[in-house]
């Protein structure tokens, strides 16, 4: 009597589609964005591509290699640059929108970078050069542009991990019903800014940063 073929662990099962390490990567960066990091699995993921698990080992080793991909895939995905020539404050303002946009987008995967190093790719470090190359053009010293160029990013992140929060903290609120006497100075700016338009928070800071390096 004859028997069935056996097939091999990782294997697709007839039927299931063919893997691509892009269309696992597509999936993983989708699981991360809904989710967060923490339910990030080979299994987890594997049920969404509704394949056996073992066929993602076929393209992805480890779920190091997964995060170092999706790392390297997302900051392929950050906008263009000025070209090096214009004034450095703009090629500045323009990597800090881009990794802004990029952060917003995926929240999840670029914070994670901020508590992980490890989790760090050739492609996270390599969208750091044009901030790099514009700081350094504003006639910074090296130790001075390191300083500046991770102001620059930690200010990014603060903004990206408050305007991807759930609920955004009401300092408005817990300012109001708290004693003056406590907080004198806040109270006094807040009532001065009350009901006026506050201009942007993430280009005013920005551009706080950016008059600060050209002192």
């Amino acid at each position: 009597m004859a028997t069935a073929p056996t097939r091999r662990p990782g294997r697709p099962r007839p039927g299931e589609p063919a893997l691509t390490r892009d269309a696992i990567l597509a999936a993983a960066l989708a699981l991360v964005d809904e989710q967060g990091i923490e339910a990030l699995s080979m299994r987890k993921l594997a049920a969404r591509l509704q394949v056996d698990p073992m066929s993602i080992y076929h393209h992805v080793p480890n779920k190091a290699a997964l995060v170092s991909g999706l790392v390297h895939a997302v900051f392929a995905e950050m906008a263009p640059f000025p070209a090096a020539a214009g004034p450095w404050q703009e090629r500045v303002r323009a990597w800090a929108r881009a990794y802004r946009d990029l952060a917003l987008a995926h929240p999840n995967l670029v914070l994670q970078i901020v508590t992980d190093a490890a989790a760090a790719s050739a492609a996270a470090i390599q969208v750091s050069e044009p901030l790099y190359a514009a700081l350094a053009s504003a006639g910074l010293e090296p130790r001075a542009v390191v300083h500046a160029a991770g102001t620059l990013v930690d200010f990014v992140n603060g903004y990206a991990l408050g305007a991807s929060a759930a609920t955004p903290a009401a300092t408005g609120d817990h300012l109001a019903a708290m004693d003056p006497a406590v907080v004198p100075t806040m109270h006094k700016v807040h009532e001065a800014v009350a009901g006026k338009p506050s201009g942007g928070g993430f280009e005013a800071g920005l551009d706080i940063i950016v008059r600060g390096v050209a002192r």
